[in-house]
């Protein structure tokens, strides 16, 4: 890194937008655990809370003397700006700010990742352990928790065949755990599918609508193999190169939090699957349904059907990665937290996921998008197309349930609610 004359009037560099914050307690001490999805800082840094304030104060627009000011009038406490100045120095070593040399280690990775074969597990270490014992203990727990199923997953099967569809969280186990025991709990009961169709979030929201990937994704229960027939008959819908921005599965965290779940499941019987990010549909459709924009409802209807017909032969299930409502300062909104706010949010995300049990998918959307988006689900367009081939492969004549809901503080001034839901 290079050196910074902290004692200059400069704005120090801002915090990268792109780094998770999750509560946790050490030594008894409440702390803030900051970690990088995208890989480039070795390691996670914990923070005390108000350093963790100063770290979601930094916009690369304020002095340490300014940050000072302003970390007394929010705390009700005084600070000094060398300390200020030190806080931004140990986060800019990690490479949890925006630098000159995040950009230049995100080209070196971005090239590595072109070349491999593999799509690495990202956040192994940091989201979630890499030992087997540690990561058993970890997922287990969160079927005897609190807002958890009360039961572990089931060792044999007691159903013929898995649902045809499959919606958990995408959130940190820390936060969401729960929720996502209820999910695969559920898909315990049941056998493997012969192939899976996952949609996850691309969070970056790159041009394609759908981004693909060849890239087995790893997990430390062994890789995820990609479905050659699945990739190529969604390939070949598709108006534009579905590899054109394939940088997005490197990062994203949404379909590796379902590997991670699948593998932990099945071990070697897990199937190949077909994972696929997902873009935000708002920006050609922000008030109508995704079927009324021509070109986007020829490939949504065209891979139902390329779907709908392997089907006849092979039992794929749709699963998607998804989380709900993104609301509060952390989210640019200018809105009070509290009781008041959680329990409008919950009604809202409630009425939505009605319209999405009963495979309505347009209304989903438009319940969603009404408003403004207000709301800002981070899973519209990946839960929007798993209803759509959900439906494709005949689903609707079984009663889809809610299994889980459940909502969650973000640390930096928010709240995210998500949900899990099986589709028989």
């Amino acid at each position: 890194m290079e050196e910074r004359d902290d004692s200059a009037a400069a704005p120090l560099p801002p915090l990268r937008r792109d780094v998770e914050a999750v509560p946790v307690e050490h030594e008894g001490r409440s702390m803030f655990l900051i970690s990088d999805p995208e890989g480039l800082s070795p390691r996670a840094m914990a923070l005390s809370p108000a350093a963790m304030l100063i770290a979601s104060l930094l916009d690369g627009k304020r002095t340490a003397a300014e940050l000072a000011a302003l970390f007394a009038k929010s705390a009700g406490a005084p600070m000094e700006a060398s300390k200020i100045a030190d806080i931004a120095r140990q986060l800019e070593e990690s490479y949890l700010l925006d630098s000159p040399e995040v950009l230049a280690k995100k080209r070196s990775m971005l090239a590595e990742f072109a070349a491999n074969p593999v799509r690495k597990a990202i956040i192994a270490g940091t989201g979630y352990p890499k030992e087997l014992l540690e990561l058993s203990s970890l997922l287990g727990g969160f079927f005897r928790a609190a807002k958890g199923p009360g039961k572990p997953p089931a060792e044999k099967p007691s159903r013929t065949a898995a649902p045809l569809g499959l919606a958990a969280p995408h959130i940190d186990l820390q936060r969401g755990g729960p929720a996502y025991a209820w999910a695969y709990g559920e898909l315990s009961e049941a056998p493997p599918p012969d192939a899976i169709v996952a949609l996850g979030v691309a969070h970056a929201s790159p041009d394609s609508p759908w981004t693909l990937t060849r890239k087995s994704y790893d997990t430390p229960h062994g890789a995820m193999a990609v479905d050659e027939e699945l990739y190529k008959a969604a390939a070949a819908e598709l108006w534009y190169d579905p590899l054109a921005d394939e940088w997005v599965h490197r990062k994203e965290h949404s379909l590796e939090f379902q590997a991670l779940w699948l593998k932990h499941l099945w071990r070697e019987k897990t199937p190949p699957w077909l994972p696929i990010l997902c873009s935000s549909f708002e920006r050609f459709c922000p008030d109508k349904p995704p079927s009324s924009v021509p070109t986007v409802e020829k490939a949504l209807s065209g891979i139902g059907r390329r779907i709908a017909g392997m089907a006849k032969n092979r039992r794929i299930m749709i699963l998607a990665g998804v989380d709900l409502a993104h609301v509060g300062p952390r989210f640019g909104d200018d809105i009070e937290l509290g009781p008041e706010l959680e329990k409008r949010v919950e009604g809202e995300d409630r009425a939505s996921l009605a319209h999405a049990l009963a495979l309505d998918a347009d209304a989903f959307y438009l319940s969603v998008v009404a408003g403004g988006h207000w709301r800002k689900v981070c899973g519209l367009s990946a839960l929007y197309t798993a209803l759509r081939w959900i439906k494709a492969l005949g689903g609707g004549g079984a009663e889809a349930r809610l299994l889980a809901y459940g909502q969650a503080p973000d640390p930096l001034g928010g709240l995210v609610s998500f949900a899990s839901l099986e589709f028989p």
